[in-house]
C-alpha cells in the first residue's frame, strides 16, 4: 500500500485543472469586485441617494436604517447577479456538476437573498445606531456579535437549512446501526446523523457537522451515500465525529470571538480615521464605507482563517483514522471526493496558504496512508478500536 498505487492517486484532467482556476480566479475577483462596486456606490452619491430614499419614508433612525440597509443589499445583490449566475449556475454546468434547472436555481437565490435581507437589516441597524451612539462602538459590537453568532449557530439546522432541502433520518438501517456504534466508540451518546435531497442542486459530494446542543448534528449529503462505499462512508463519518469529540465547533467559535475583537477594534480606528473624506461619521450614507474597510480586513485575514481551518480538518483526519483503522477506504474517498467535484489535489502553495479551508488532497491522502510521517502512527486520541 503505497501513494504511488493507482487507488489513492486523483486522476488529474485539464478540465479539472480549469474548473479550480476558474473557481480561484471567482474567489479573489468576486472580492475585489464587491470592494470596488461598495467604493462606487459611496464616491458616486448613489450611498446618498438611497439614505435619503429611507429618510423620506420614516424619520426613526432604527428603521431608516433597516431600510438603506435593505437598499443597499438590493443594489449589490443586482451588481453581483451575474457573478452570481456565471459561478454557481453556468459553471457547474459547464463542467457537468449538476442539472438543476435555472428555475429552482433561482428560487433558491431568492430564498438566500430573502434570508439575508432578514438577518442583516436588523443586526446592521442596531450595529449602526451603537456607532452613533457609543465612542467605543467596537466593543459593543464585539459583545453583541458573540451570544448572536451561538444563536445563529443554533438555528441554522432547524430553521435555515430546511428552507432549501429536506433533512431526514438516515434510511440505509444496516449502515445506520454501524455508524452509532462508531459514535459510540468515539463516546458519543444519542448521535444523531442526517441525510440530505442536495442531488436536487449538486452532483458533487459532502458531509459535515453543524448546529449546537439540541440542534447540533452530522449531515451527510444523499450524494455522498450513492457514491461512496460503505467503508468509506464510516471512513468519512469518523473524520465527522472527531470535530464532535475534539470540540471543533466550540473552538472555532472562540477563534472567531478573538479574530471579531481584533477586527472590530481595528475596524474603529480605520474608519473613525478615514471618514470624514466622504461624510459625517454617524450617516447613514457611509455605511458602505465601513462594509468596504471590513471586506478588506476579511480578505487580507483569510490565511489566518484558512490555516485555523486546516489545523482542526487535519485535526478531524488524524482522529477518524484512530477511530476507524480504515486507512485506505478514507484515502479512495477524498480521490472520489476530488475527482467528482472536480478540484486540483495539488494547488499552487499560494492558493491553498490564502484561502483553502482544509488541506490539499493529496497532503491528505499521503497522511492517511502514511501516518503522522515519524512512527507511522496517529496516536494522540487513544486506540477507539484500530485495526
Amino acid at each position: 500500500m503505497t501513494p504511488s498505487d493507482p487507488r489513492f492517486v486523483v486522476h488529474v484532467t485539464a478540465e479539472m485543472l480549469r474548473h479550480s482556476r476558474i473557481n480561484e480566479t471567482l474567489f479573489f475577483g468576486g472580492q475585489i469586485f464587491d470592494i470596488a462596486a461598495l467604493f462606487l456606490i459611496l464616491t458616486t452619491g448613489l450611498s446618498k441617494r438611497l439614505r435619503d430614499a429611507a429618510l423620506r419614508i420614516t424619520r426613526r433612525p432604527l428603521v431608516a436604517a433597516m431600510l438603506f440597509i435593505a437598499l443597499l443589499i438590493s443594489v449589490m445583490s443586482l451588481l453581483d447577479f451575474p457573478l452570481l449566475v456565471y459561478g454557481d449556475f453556468i459553471v457547474p454546468h459547464e463542467f457537468g456538476l449538476t442539472d438543476q434547472r435555472f428555475g429552482p436555481w433561482l428560487i433558491d437565490a431568492v430564498k438566500s437573498f430573502a434570508v439575508t435581507i432578514a438577518i442583516i437589516c436588523p443586526l446592521g441597524a442596531f450595529a449602526w445606531r451603537a456607532l452613533a451612539r457609543y465612542k467605543r462602538w467596537w466593543l459593543v459590537l464585539w459583545a453583541a456579535s458573540v451570544p448572536i453568532s451561538l444563536f445563529l449557530v443554533f438555528i441554522a439546522p432547524v430553521v435555515l437549512d430546511p428552507l432549501f432541502n429536506d433533512f431526514k433520518p438516515l434510511r440505509d438501517r444496516a449502515l445506520e446501526h454501524d455508524l452509532l456504534a462508531e459514535a459510540q466508540r468515539a463516546g458519543i451518546e444519542r448521535g444523531r446523523v442526517f441525510e440530505v435531497d442536495k442531488s436536487k442542486q449538486t452532483h458533487t459530494m459532502n458531509a459535515y457537522v453543524t448546529g449546537i446542543g439540541a440542534s447540533k448534528r452530522i449531515v451527510l449529503w444523499d450524494t455522498t451515500l450513492a457514491k461512496l462505499n460503505h467503508d468509506e462512508v464510516l471512513a468519512v463519518m469518523g473524520h465527522e465525529m472527531g470535530h464532535y469529540v475534539l470540540n471543533h465547533l466550540w473552538k472555532g467559535l472562540a477563534f472567531s470571538a478573538v479574530a471579531t475583537l481584533f477586527a472590530f477594534a481595528l475596524a474603529q480606528a480605520l474608519y473613525e480615521r478615514t471618514v470624514t473624506r466622504f461624510g459625517a461619521r454617524d450617516d447613514l450614507a457611509m455605511i458602505p464605507w465601513m462594509l468596504v474597510i471590513a471586506a478588506v480586513i476579511v480578505f487580507f485575514s483569510s490565511p489566518v482563517s484558512s490555516a485555523f481551518s486546516r489545523h482542526v480538518e487535519h485535526e478531524a483526519d488524524r482522529f477518524g483514522l484512530e477511530l476507524t483503522g480504515l486507512r485506505e477506504p478514507m484515502a479512495t474517498s477524498f480521490v472520489k471526493f476530488a475527482e467528482d467535484s472536480k478540484v486540483n489535489p495539488a494547488p499552487p502553495a499560494f492558493i491553498e496558504w490564502w484561502h483553502y479551508s482544509h488541506p490539499s488532497t493529496n497532503k491528505r491522502i499521503a497522511f492517511c496512508l502514511e501516518g503522522d510521517g515519524t512512527n507511522g502512527t496517529y496516536g494522540t486520541y487513544g486506540t477507539y478500536g484500530k485495526k
